[in-house]
């Protein structure tokens, strides 16, 4: 190329003759060097008139142009080529049988501790410099958040992911790693490498454990869709071609759908799901976030890659904030306008296209539900702004109508259509509950409480009559086990009765349905964590807490529920969810705190069962108390935003409130924002033996 300029000359801008400066004097103007002799004796800039700016320009504008072009696309040749060439994992997938060595070196045993980055920073303040930076720094790629803001969508998604460790990124270049504390698999997720893509064979059976539904995914994307994205990715990776937007969108999904598959696989160590395999295989998916969020060909291709991270930082909490992926799903969702659908749109949009719709917004809507209920916070959107019929479960079947078949397809969109549904129903207890302690206003009247619990309750027995029938469910799939259908519907008569600390007084019916939906809750539940069906382990880790609590709560509160029970069965009871929940601990370090908590409250409730001394019984109770009151005392905020009664401070009908924010935030805190690095899980109050106290301080970001 410079030889090309010493021959001809820099490119000028056309009809250039000469510079302002040599033309307004009239002198000879050297054409040949991007500055003239007689501008460069005069120590003054080299300028020309370009008539289509309408303004003065260096001479060498052009030339100046093809230069950085040149230059930008081999920087971006080179990092295309670094990011793409992922090493092939020390693991590699040579089989998918428990006798191959590869998968045999695979556990979920937890790692001795967390192992700390050198930067020692927490991801929420990486998430504040983060957004920052990039207010100051406006971006020009689409997909960006505001007018004016400079975010974009792609630098929200990654900062809603736990990117130490991760494959280094254009938009987090200069982020230091970050503590994966309260992790089940720390050192893992601190050691395991980018994925290969692995053998065909082997992808293929993946794919297969992924439609199998043996845990209740979400019905994001098609297998239809897989299959094409898969061919896509292989014929892309064998021949080595150039990998082009649509490529990379098949290559993501690919590997997404490796690593929630590879949560699922039974682990021949012992429990579910490889971490190593499936945390490195969600590695290799977040290179290609970037260009998928950014570049995708429409918004519900957004939406589903949205969908798919939260889908698995839903089972690995440690890996990100559902909290924040679920609220870009649904942002994304309102933004489509998906939340609301006219009888023009029903009759007018492609069925294939108006079918994916609805799946993809009802995911979105049970990702919001979800957390929304279980931490207590408010909804996303509410039920009043939403009109979306169901998802056509005969629209997941592409055969024809008359050609019998067992079409295992159609029976899971029936049963995930059930569980939206039951999210429905859920929302609504949530909302009428919650409209009892606020101030009554014209516009949002108080509704009827013992009229609309009338209502809501053949409601919910419909809803358990009218289950899917389990036995045309595939042999593999969650929605053929009975006790996952039990332990959705306890927990909502738990949600509907459990006692609140808006009601003082607790009938012994209400006590009583408590009581018994609880121990079936905790039956069930002892049952699909025997058989390694939980996926979402925070969610179960807090529905079988607080059913235990509530069986605690009954027995010491009524007389009637303690003579319709024996003490051996209560006992029993109690013990069941104590070992459950240390065995959930093994694999899930944010359910020790709970499981010594429950140890502590049921040993002393035991205790009290059995004895028949009345100076014992005195002494226990005064105990029992005790250790509540001190429990309560940690929970209380140490900011406003939840209301509490005065006189419940000592009930533990607090801590088994629906609206209780603090409590909700305690017993699932791994599903949002990690804490800072000298936090453990003892400094969440917890750990009533060593007296530790309730550290609400440390969450910042609601």
């Amino acid at each position: 190329m410079m030889d090309s300029l010493s021959r001809t000359g820099p490119r000028l801008a056309r009809g250039v003759t000469a510079c302002q400066r040599c033309r307004r004097r009239k002198q000879k103007c050297d054409l040949r060097h991007p500055n003239c002799s007689n501008c460069e004796s005069a120590h003054v800039p080299c300028l020309t008139y370009h008539s289509g700016k309408r303004t003065e320009i260096p001479r060498d504008y052009i030339s100046d142009l093809e230069a950085q072009v040149e230059s930008l696309t081999r920087e971006n040749r080179e990092l295309r080529a670094r990011s793409h060439l992922s090493p092939v994992n020390g693991e590699v997938y040579q089989s998918l049988e428990p006798s191959s060595p590869a998968i045999r070196e695979l556990s979920n045993t937890p790692a001795d501790g967390p192992t700390t980055s050198d930067g020692n920073q927490n991801h929420l303040q990486d998430l504040v410099k983060s957004v920052r930076n990039v207010v100051v720094e406006p971006s020009r790629q689409p997909r960006f958040l505001g007018a004016s803001s400079g975010i974009t969508l792609a630098k929200m998604v990654m900062a809603s992911i736990r990117t130490g460790a991760l494959p280094s990124s254009p938009l987090f270049s200069t982020q230091q790693s970050h503590d994966h504390s309260s992790s089940t698999s720390t050192a893992a997720s601190m050691s395991a490498a980018e994925s290969s893509l692995p053998p065909r064979h082997a992808a293929n059976r993946l794919v297969e454990a992924y439609f199998q539904y043996r845990t209740p995914h979400l019905p994001i994307v098609e297998r239809s869709q897989v299959e094409d994205a898969l061919d896509s990715a292989y014929r892309s990776m064998n021949n080595h071609q150039p990998l082009d937007r649509v490529v990379e969108m098949d290559i993501f999904t690919s590997y997404m759908i490796f690593a929630i598959s590879l949560c699922n696989v039974p682990n021949p160590a012992g429990g579910t799901g490889r971490v190593m395999q499936s945390e490195g295989c969600f590695r290799s998916a977040i290179g290609f976030v970037e260009k998928v969020v950014t570049y995708s060909k429409s918004d519900l291709e957004t939406l589903r890659a949205v969908l798919l991270l939260a889908q698995f930082v839903s089972m690995c909490p440690w890996q990100g904030s559902l909290w924040h992926l679920s609220g870009i799903a649904l942002r994304l969702c309102i933004d489509m306008g998906l939340h609301w659908e006219n009888e023009g749109q029903s009759l007018n949009t492609d069925p294939a296209l108006l079918y994916e719709r609805r799946r993809l917004w009802y995911s979105a809507y049970h990702f919001d539900r979800v957390l929304s209920i279980t931490l207590g916070r408010p909804f996303g959107i509410t039920d009043d702004s939403i009109r979306v019929p169901l998802p056509n479960p005969w629209a997941a079947s592409r055969r024809p109508l008359m050609q019998g078949t067992n079409d295992f397809d159609i029976h899971h969109q029936q049963a995930h259509n059930h569980l939206f549904s039951m999210a429905k129903l859920e929302s609504e207890i949530k909302h009428v509950q919650h409209s009892q302690t606020c101030t009554l206003k014209i516009a949002y009247p108080k509704p009827n409480f013992a009229v609309w619990v009338k209502d809501i309750q053949p409601r919910l027995q419909e809803w358990y009559s009218t289950i899917p029938n389990p036995s045309r469910a595939h042999p593999s799939s969650i929605f053929s086990n009975q006790a996952y259908w039990d332990t959705i519907y306890n927990n909502s008569i738990l949600l509907l009765y459990r006692p609140s600390s808006s009601v003082q007084y607790h009938s012994t019916e209400e006590l009583s349905i408590c009581y018994e939906a609880a121990c079936k809750l905790i039956a069930s539940t002892k049952t699909l964590q025997r058989e390694g069906k939980l996926d979402v382990l925070w969610k179960s880790v807090h529905h079988l807490f607080i059913a235990g609590l509530t069986v605690i709560y009954a027995l010491w509160q009524s007389k009637e529920v303690r003579d319709q029970n024996p003490a051996g069965t209560s006992v029993s009871t109690l013990q069941s969810c104590a070992s459950t929940l240390s065995a959930m601990s093994e694999t899930f370090h944010g359910a020790a705190g709970c499981r010594d908590v429950f140890d502590t409250l049921s040993s002393v409730t035991v205790d009290w069962l059995v004895t028949n001394d009345a100076e014992d019984i005195r002494q226990t109770r005064l105990a029992f108390d005790k250790q509540v009151e001190d429990l309560l005392q940690q929970l209380q905020p140490a900011r406003g935003g939840m209301s509490t009664n005065e006189n419940s401070t000592n009930d533990m009908s607090t801590m088994l409130s629906t609206d209780n924010f603090a409590f909700g935030e305690m017993l699932s805190y791994a599903a949002q924002w990690p804490d800072f690095p000298d936090a453990n899980f003892n400094d969440m109050g917890l750990d009533l033996v060593t007296e530790a106290g309730f550290n609400s301080g440390s969450y910042t970001l609601l």
